[in-house]
């Protein structure tokens, strides 16, 4: 029988491509590792792309790092029988994500900022829209932490690892700063870099990046390897019992979470990128 044949969705160019870099690295580990397991065709992130991997024939799908995005696809998908398999977002069942929780983020800084000792917390934004949604969320958060949103005190910069820097208000040092990172991700050096003589702390997940789509790759190499006729529900069930982390029913790790570290103690997990 032909190969299984799998999409492979990852940004191509614009401000995600470092999220496709990762995945695309996992999945040329997966060709050498497994290389009789499938056919693995790439596809850019687009508008309407989930149209045309649900119209290809394909056995499964694997990628997306666009939330929103991904929610609209996941309903061409499921009507097409089609496994998705998610490493970096959230979408809901029936897919599988290694994907850790957005509203625990913001709970998570909220938290590192009380910790920390602030009696205010400043925080500056990227435009972009999921940052803004984090913005919403932390706001949410410290009201409800009774946490003052103003400058002073503790600082949290919302925005991509790359682009920190524009966001530290003035050279030198000063107060302590919260801000999500990902060291799976090539811009985290640049993070580590604008970071350097500032008390800065990142929040990060447990799994990063590399390791998330790592995962979600090897399993469904190594299920497919071991079964090439699997299909639909099966198949979604065997790469969850096959997954090297166990996934909770609703999405995610179950028990990953948030961890708020100095740059120097997150996982070095850039190899290869």
């Amino acid at each position: 029988m032909p190969r299984p044949s799998i999409a492979v969705v990852a940004p191509l160019t614009g401000p995600r491509t470092a999220w496709g870099t990762v995945l695309l690295g996992r999945v040329d580990r997966a060709r050498s590792a497994y290389p009789g397991a499938a056919e693995w065709h790439v596809h850019d992130e687009t508008p309407g792309v989930a149209d045309s991997v649900a119209d290809a024939g394909y056995t499964a799908v694997i990628g997306h790092s666009d939330a929103d995005g991904t929610c609209r696809a996941l309903p061409v998908y499921r009507t097409a029988g089609l496994p998705c398999l998610l490493p970096f977002v959230r979408a809901g069942g029936p897919a599988l994500s290694w994907a850790p929780n957005e509203d625990a983020l913001a709970r998570t800084i909220v938290e590192g900022a009380l910790v920390l000792g602030a009696e205010a917390l400043a925080v500056t934004h990227d435009e972009g829209p999921d940052w803004v949604a984090l913005a919403h969320r932390v706001a949410a958060a410290a009201a409800a932490a009774g946490l003052a949103l103003r400058s002073g005190g503790v600082l949290a910069v919302l925005a991509p690892q790359e682009r920190f820097e524009r966001f530290l208000g003035g050279a030198g040092p000063a107060g302590p700063v919260l801000t999500p990172a990902d060291c799976g991700l090539v811009s985290f050096g640049a993070l580590a870099q604008a970071a350097d003589g500032r008390e800065v702390w990142a929040v990060h997940p447990h799994m990063c990046a590399v390791q998330r789509a790592g995962t979600a790759v090897a399993s469904l190499a190594q299920t497919l390897d071991a079964d090439p006729a699997l299909r639909g529900a099966a198949l979604t069930a065997a790469v969850r019992a096959r997954s090297g982390a166990l996934l909770a029913a609703q999405g995610g790790v179950l028990g990953d979470g948030w961890r708020v570290s100095r740059l120097g103690s997150v996982c070095p997990a850039r190899e290869g990128l």
